[in-house]
């Protein structure tokens, strides 16, 4: 969208997560309802908002070189720069003390007071980082859809009451609450009349939803029954409450992506003591095996983070352990950042030494990549329905799209049609790398 003349533009950077995504949209939608218009033009906006991120200390540095490179707006053209999100709730006075350039700071439960905020900053940085016990913005139409119409994602759930010793979320974006399927199903209804394909649901931890009587699987039952769209897929769930239930309603719906990110975070039974994620190690894998047992070959991925506090290198091996038995798909991988508020933060000594922490995270990608390669090369020659997402960043004579299982995809349409978005077509596999799977369209007769 283009700016307004009356210098009443916004322009929105986020960082972070999908629900950051999926934030800024709620964040646009509150903002034009009050006169003011999206531009993707930075020069034109008269607000500027990052909205941030506090899981990982690169998150943190990534927004104050930002600042510093955004001051001479503020300095020129008088724009107003905003900092949104966790990094906003979790360090506002931090970031203030810090003579930074910024005018407003949002917590995440505070976006409806943004026009509010908009005219207070102009003497002095105005703030609202208050916490909610209701904030959901179910009324607000949230689902980010993709580039390609295709594919979009849509809030379930906000917070988190997990409490993880390494995690800053549940204090951040507060205490677990969720939607209603109503405005959910609603929401999915929208984006289906638009074109749009597949859902992304979205929570912190998503099988902790609960409304009206209703679980995730209940909720996943209703828009299955409900709406039109072709594909649900969700993340994040916690292995500690995963119901079986939802496996097997995945197991019997093609339309549920049988596709599931499973954090395991370490494979030390310690360790996960220690971060109190109220699993062990042969809990996890007992978990896995369930999976296996009721859908056939989900997609499996997860979260593995590295040089938490006392990890020792016995502790890290019983990672590696983990990873070989289980053979992820995918891993986002992290070294362990002390996180501000968090119990690890206040209780345990960071003691890890930093260049041991990068050793093991290089030691763990590498690891992981040479799985994944192994998982996409034992696809070829394998069949795939693949919703098609549009033109391959690439090369414009080729398409992509996502198995079921959640593989990217390239291959050659059959078709010389400009684009294929939206459709699904059968691929099958000749060739892999560690992220992508490539194919050829099959010829329909």
């Amino acid at each position: 969208m283009s700016g307004t003349t009356e210098k009443l533009g916004v322009y929105i950077e986020t960082y972070g997560c999908q629900m950051n995504v999926n934030d800024s949209g709620i964040v646009g939608r509150i903002l034009e309802k009050s006169g003011y218009a999206l531009t993707d033009r930075i020069e034109e906006a008269s607000c500027i908002f990052l909205n941030t991120c506090a899981v990982r200390e690169k998150a943190h540095e990534k927004i104050y070189s930002r600042l510093d490179s955004l001051r001479h707006y503020r300095e020129r053209n008088h724009t107003r720069i905003g900092i949104l999100g966790c990094m906003a709730q979790n360090l506002s006075d931090d970031l203030l003390a810090q003579g930074l350039p910024i005018d407003i700071i949002a917590g995440p439960d505070a976006y409806r007071q943004l026009p509010q905020l908009i005219e207070q900053c102009k003497d002095a940085p105005a703030k609202n980082t208050r916490l909610s016990a209701q904030e959901n913005y179910e009324d607000i139409a949230g689902g980010m859809v993709s580039p390609g119409g295709v594919t979009a994602s849509v809030s379930i759930m906000r917070g988190c009451d997990n409490f993880c010793t390494f995690c800053v979320v549940p204090y951040t974006r507060g205490r677990e609450r969720s939607s209603s399927p109503e405005s959910i199903i609603r929401e999915i209804q929208r984006l289906t009349a638009q074109g749009v394909k597949e859902v992304l649901l979205l929570g912190q931890n998503v099988n902790s939803y609960r409304s009206e009587g209703l679980d995730f699987c209940g909720l996943i039952a209703r828009i299955l029954s409900e709406t039109d769209i072709r594909r649900i897929r969700f993340t994040s769930p916690h292995p500690h409450d995963f119901p079986v239930h939802l496996l097997e309603l995945m197991a019997t719906e093609e339309r549920f992506c049988s596709q599931i990110h499973l954090p395991l975070q370490a494979g030390s039974s310690r360790v996960l003591g220690l971060m109190k994620r109220d699993y062990s190690r042969d809990e996890f894998l007992s978990l896995v095996r369930t999976i296996r047992s009721i859908v056939a070959g989900p997609g499996l991925s997860t979260d593995v983070i590295v040089g938490f506090p006392t990890e020792t290198e016995a502790d890290f091996q019983e990672t590696l352990q983990v990873l070989e038995e289980i053979r992820f798909d995918m891993a986002y991988m992290y070294r362990y950042s002390e996180r501000q508020g968090t119990y690890a933060a206040k209780k345990m000594a960071d003691d890890v030494p930093d260049e041991i922490k990068q050793d093991r995270l290089e030691r763990l990608i590498r690891f992981q990549t040479a799985i994944s390669q192994q998982n996409n090369a034992a696809e070829q020659g394998r069949v795939h329905r693949i919703l098609v997402e549009g033109r391959s960043k690439r090369s414009a004579l080729e398409q992509s799209g996502r198995t079921a299982t959640g593989k990217m995809c390239v291959f050659k349409p059959e078709s010389e049609e400009p684009t294929l978005g939206g459709k699904e077509v059968d691929v099958r596999i000749t060739d892999s790398t560690s992220a992508t799977l490539r194919g050829q369209e099959i010829c329909q007769k």
